[in-house]
């Protein structure tokens, strides 16, 4: 059997700009690729946001005070776990230039993730991993060119044996219990779940009625989300993000303990659930699953429901 690559997580090459960032020669270079005068003061990694959600891979402070928030990304998808990570990052600039201080955001990636990200352009600067190779040492400029490499390769699930048989155990007592919920397909062959899968996705047309005037939805369920106070269950239209600061409740979505967030682009209407650990057992978490389930079934009779109320509100 072959072995799969081993992949070079996000917090590996966090740690090393941030050990680089130390260096007043990197630093300097680093600052030059960026376009931003000036010195670095300060680094520091998964900085809390200024929006109030989520975390700032690493966050530069140069010696006039000006704040410069990092998100590093390889070659995963934007989180769009409440706003997407790009919005996070956008919302908290504009916080700290209201307060006024000086700040912007940059995108730091391999340059085959900057050429293909939709919203890379949300951020004020990009720099490219390959820009910065020449200006480390050969140990770190190998690990840095191994992970440029991975963002060209295809991804390849790791299995997990117990996030495997946690999703399974979870469909099949969706089926037996829970029939007018239906589960999509599993993304990959054989049942096979990777490390932090933590995310159940329905059916639009088998398990909510479409309603005439009203964008298809999507419907998720996670078991954990780093982003938010909660896991939750979430009916998304696309697109609509906007609507959720003038809306922030809907006729009768606060009596199943409901509420109205962004999703990243889409309107969120939300629903809390108890958190889920995919990676232990599912015999043991059948009561938080009962819960969750039961909030996912009245999120749904909500929206089949309720037309009208969400007409009313997207107008």
């Amino acid at each position: 059997m072959a072995h799969l690559h081993p992949r070079i997580t996000e917090a590996r090459i966090d740690n090393l700009f941030a050990r680089n960032l130390g260096d007043p020669a990197f630093a300097a270079a680093f600052l030059s690729l960026s376009k931003v005068r000036g010195q670095i003061a300060q680094v520091q990694t998964q900085y809390r946001h200024p929006m109030g959600r989520g975390s700032v891979d690493l966050h530069l402070t140069l010696t006039d005070g000006t704040q410069i928030l990092v998100e590093n990304k390889i070659d995963a998808a934007w989180s769009v776990a409440g706003e997407s990570q790009p919005i996070r990052y956008r919302e908290s600039v504009g916080i700290l230039r209201r307060r006024e201080i000086k700040a912007g955001s940059l995108l730091l990636a391999p340059q085959i993730y900057l050429s293909s990200s939709r919203d890379g352009a949300m951020f004020d600067r990009q720099v490219s991993y390959e820009a910065c190779l020449p200006h480390l040492d050969v140990n770190d400029r190998a690990c840095l060119a191994a992970a440029i490499a991975q963002a060209g390769r295809p991804y390849e699930p790791e299995p997990n044996a117990a996030s495997g048989d946690f999703f399974s155990a979870f469909r099949s007592h969706v089926t037996e219990h829970f029939p007018h919920l239906v589960l999509k397909r599993e993304p990959n062959g054989s049942g096979v779940r990777p490390t932090g899968s933590r995310t159940f996705y329905f059916e639009v047309s088998r398990t909510r009625r479409n309603h005439s005037n009203l964008p298809k939805p999507k419907m998720s369920l996670q078991a954990w989300d780093s982003g938010a106070s909660s896991p939750s269950v979430k009916i998304m239209l696309g697109g609509l993000a906007a609507k959720a600061g003038s809306h922030p409740t809907i006729a009768g979505l606060a009596k199943i303990d409901g509420y109205v967030r962004p999703a990243g682009r889409s309107l969120g209407l939300v629903v809390d659930t108890p958190r889920l650990d995919t990676e232990q057992p599912f015999a043991t978490q059948i009561d938080a699953v009962h819960t969750a389930l039961t909030r996912t079934s009245a999120l749904k009779a909500w929206w089949d429901a309720n037309p009208a109320a969400m007409r009313s509100a997207l107008q």
